[in-house]
């Protein structure tokens, strides 16, 4: 009668014990999901800044300091720098 008993014991535990995994796997696929949102909202808000910034300078301002970026280029030699390296 003793060995029934422990028979009996040893298969209730080996159910309860498979719900660990799942339940871990579960919270860090939610800390991931979490995480995800909280760098997509951040990656968000640094951009709604920097269209106010470049909204306030005026759009002539940029495309003028663009144009003398592109002034100071100098593309004659960009393939003889290229090929050398």
């Amino acid at each position: 009668m003793d060995g029934e008993q422990n028979n009996v014991n040893v298969g209730a535990g080996e159910g309860g014990g498979s719900s660990g995994p799942i339940i871990g796997a579960i919270v860090i696929l939610a800390i991931v999901v979490l995480g995800g949102f909280y760098f997509w909202n951040q990656r968000g808000g640094k951009e709604i800044t920097n269209d106010t910034t470049n909204t306030q300078t005026g759009a002539d301002d940029a495309a003028a300091a663009i144009e003398a970026d592109l002034d100071t280029v100098d593309i004659e030699n960009l393939d003889a720098e290229l090929n050398a390296s």
